[in-house]
């Protein structure tokens, strides 16, 4: 065969393929949906293709935190030109030319530039270079005229099966990409005025702040009645989106038999330092407690009435404390969680001399002396983990058991990221749980929080789980003197 004409074949073969892959005729909406979904692998709403320095899928390059709004529909994000890897330029600019060439080779029908500053110098028309063309404009959603395009643009995606994607997006793809796109979410997934603001919070990578006109407008938005669409189609485009975290409670039931555990005293009979049959039932409740909570390090502390000299009284103390901590140990209790000491009588509960106050004042106490508990977060988020609410709950109830407790809370990130987005996130972190705790009657004066961004490892960055671990709150005990 001759050089020229299998060159010529070749050429026509790959023509062939870009040609089918670049016309995109789908049978239906859904199917358009469907392979989208598949191309980009984007359950929720806050997952991503690129993250913030434009990085994740090498086809995408030139966008930056590219997420979903509706699968096979549209699209948001921002232009990667201030991290972009060649030709860098201002962040305050539209996509770079890779960006717009890479969509358009996606098949996206359009891309929406949300800002007006230096839109002069964008092509107003990309071709890829399997053949497909890409329009761009520039439409700030920023009035009614303008929401309404944006939405019938939107519209028109929907219904036609071989009208390709929309990017709509802003520099950072945080702000006004978010906000226009919970004003789609709103149209065309049924998200509530809340849920849509949520919405928006939670996608900012943090930065949220500030910004009550956004969230205004995307509370007062009015669906439009003539661009409703059908159930099947919802379920189809609509990604998931979680809204805000429903409160988890605990009963005043709980509540008081918790702070009766925390606070149980293990009474002692005179001159001995024998645990009754009565007394191993407190002892055992208390011991469920601890391996529930893994994280606390307790005292155990030994007392007695007046009666007898100091001396005697500080050995019986001591001996009492040892053998409920023998006890403790036996029942698979972490030594290094348990200490013991011996208070005498100098800690008397009733200072009366008679027959109730020394039944009273001979006892044991359990007193936490240590918090060492971690909350993991998701990348990018700060909001209190679900799973992670009942350990808050009981920390609540814990200082308001013990007056003297004080609780600092420190945030931490992995190497991921910039310095300071990362000391930001790390900061929103610790008061998320502050508030948490602060929200649920507990004194702000005895609640402390502080970001630290990467600068305090506990894992190694160089693994994903290590990177994973990083991301998280440690709560730490700090008690009056």
């Amino acid at each position: 065969m001759l050089p020229n004409l299998k060159q010529a074949i070749l050429f026509f073969i790959i023509l062939s393929i870009e040609t089918s892959y670049s016309q995109n005729k789908y049978e239906s909406v859904l199917d358009k949906v469907e392979h989208y979904k598949n191309l980009f692998d984007l359950n929720c709403a806050k997952e991503k293709a690129t993250d913030n320095r434009g990085n994740g899928n090498p086809d995408l390059y030139g966008t930056r935190n590219f997420r979903t709004i509706l699968h096979g529909v549209a699209y948001r994000g921002g232009g990667n030109n201030y991290y972009h890897a060649t030709n860098k330029r201002s962040n305050k600019n539209p996509l770079p030319d890779d960006g717009l060439k890479n969509l358009a080779k996606l098949s996206f029908d359009s891309a929406v530039y949300l800002y007006k500053v230096n839109f002069g110098s964008a092509p107003s028309k990309t071709k890829s270079t399997n053949g497909n063309v890409l329009d761009y404009y520039q439409i700030g959603g920023n009035n009614k005229k303008e929401v309404r395009t944006l939405l019938e643009m939107t519209y028109e995606s929907i219904k036609k099966a071989n009208k390709g994607p929309l990017y709509l997006h802003c520099w950072n793809g945080w702000h006004q990409s978010g906000y226009v796109s919970a004003l789609l979410l709103r149209q065309f997934c049924g998200l509530s005025s809340n849920q849509g603001v949520d919405y928006w919070k939670k996608n900012t990578d943090t930065w949220n702040n500030g910004y009550d006109r956004i969230k205004t407008a995307i509370r007062d938005f009015v669906p439009y009645s003539d661009l409703i669409i059908s159930d099947e189609t919802k379920k189809a485009i609509c990604p998931c989106v979680d809204g805000p975290a429903k409160e988890i409670k605990m009963e005043l039931s709980e509540k008081e038999k918790l702070k009766s555990t925390l606070l149980t005293k293990v009474p002692f009979a005179r001159n001995s330092t024998d645990i009754s049959p009565g007394a191993l039932t407190a002892i055992d409740e208390y011991i469920l407690l601890l391996k529930s909570k893994s994280f606390l390090d307790v005292e155990i502390g030994g007392h007695t009435s007046s009666r007898g000299t100091d001396a005697y009284n500080q050995t019986i103390s001591e001996k009492r404390a040892k053998i409920v901590y023998d006890y403790l140990l036996k029942e698979g209790v972490e030594a290094e969680r348990l200490t013991f000491k011996g208070y005498g009588e100098s800690k008397l509960l009733d200072l009366e001399n008679n027959q109730n106050a020394n039944d009273r004042n001979r006892r044991i106490e359990f007193k936490v002396t240590g918090i060492n508990l971690e909350i993991q977060f998701r990348k990018n988020q700060y909001e209190v983990p679900k799973e992670a609410m009942e350990q808050l709950l009981f920390i609540v109830e814990l200082l308001n058991a013990n007056s003297d407790h004080k609780i600092i809370v420190e945030g931490h990130t992995d190497s991921s990221g910039d310095l300071s987005f990362n000391q930001n996130l790390s900061n929103l972190r610790a008061k998320s749980v502050y508030e948490f705790i602060t929200k649920r009657g507990v004194n702000k004066e005895r609640v402390s929080y502080a970001g630290f961004g990467i600068s305090q490892p506990r894992y190694s960055n160089e693994t994903v789980e290590g990177r994973n671990k990083n991301r998280r709150i440690e709560l730490k005990l700090s008690l009056d003197k």
